[in-house]
């Protein structure tokens, strides 16, 4: 049984493997992808950024239509006498499959993929595998929870790599596959009520609009000077996380968690993350000329 994996890894527990799996499971969580795309975006290379957004909004709406028509309870949850829950603020949803190990093996292998460098294949594989042993030692997923997670992670980078090559040039073509993305997903809405579902969903729909936006109205290229790149990523941050808490904290006096109402709100929030990150933010760019 799957459960002894866990349980083996728990076995193992002491302070050093628990900073160093609770660090690497920090890494994939939304605040490393928000400094990940805006350094990449903003001061490295545009259109791998696309790439990589578009591919993990895809790829995290994916994983929670799973998890919730699944409706795997965890590890921690199925055996509360075997299993410690070591990270509990990461592990309030579903198990089946592991939304950490998916979404970091998507943004790992979209740029390993993207930059087609045998380096980058590597240290995504190590980096990988760490992340599906740091969730089985935290006690918060299956091993077949963060195999099939890898597997799913893997593969839709690389058909999205497949598709994004081939259609890029054509930006009318790759614009409506990504508007037919969002309405093949829109009737999950009515039947699921998972608050991940809607936050991965309305990312999903800010990236698509934030990009076309950028690409139709504002255009803007990495010819700059490497302290305005320094400034294009310090206030992208602060937007960011701003956005991300502030309309928190304010849809936190409209609603409540769990609610109908508050999993719209979150996909609004969402929606605005990347929306002005990707489509509003770049703007100054060219209006400040940094």
């Amino acid at each position: 049984m799957t459960i002894d994996v866990v349980v083996f890894l728990q076995d193992l527990q002491n302070g050093f493997l628990d900073f160093f799996f609770g660090f690497i499971s920090f890494l994939g969580e939304e605040y490393v992808y928000i400094l990940i795309f805006g350094i990449i975006y903003y001061t490295y290379d545009k259109k791998m950024g696309e790439f990589m957004a578009i591919t993990l909004g895809f790829s995290a709406t994916v994983n929670t239509l799973i998890k919730n028509i699944v409706g795997a309870p965890r590890p921690f949850q199925k055996y509360p006498d075997l299993v410690e829950n070591l990270r509990p603020e990461t592990s309030l949803g579903n198990s089946f499959p592991s939304g950490h190990t998916q979404n970091f093996s998507t943004v790992l292998f979209s740029e390993a993929f993207f930059s087609k460098k045998k380096a980058m294949f590597y240290v995504s594989s190590i980096l990988v595998i760490f992340m599906m042993l740091s969730r089985m030692y935290l006690g918060v997923h299956f091993l077949e929870d963060v195999v099939v997670a890898a597997i799913l992670g893997i593969g839709i980078a690389y058909f999205a790599y497949q598709v994004f090559n081939k259609l890029y040039d054509d930006t009318i073509k790759l614009h409506k596959l990504y508007i037919i993305l969002i309405i093949a997903i829109f009737p999950f809405m009515f039947f699921i009520d998972g608050e991940d579902f809607f936050k991965s969903y309305g990312l999903l729909i800010g990236f698509v609009v934030g990009i076309i936006i950028e690409k139709k109205y504002i255009n803007f290229n990495m010819d700059v000077l490497f302290w305005q790149k320094v400034l294009r990523v310090v206030f992208g941050l602060i937007v960011m996380v701003g956005i991300q808490q502030g309309f928190k904290v304010l849809f936190g006096v409209f609603a409540e968690d769990g609610t109908t109402l508050m999993n719209i709100l979150n996909m609004v929030r969402y929606f605005l993350i990347a929306f002005v990150g990707f489509g509003l933010y770049p703007f100054l760019f060219k209006k400040f000329k940094f």
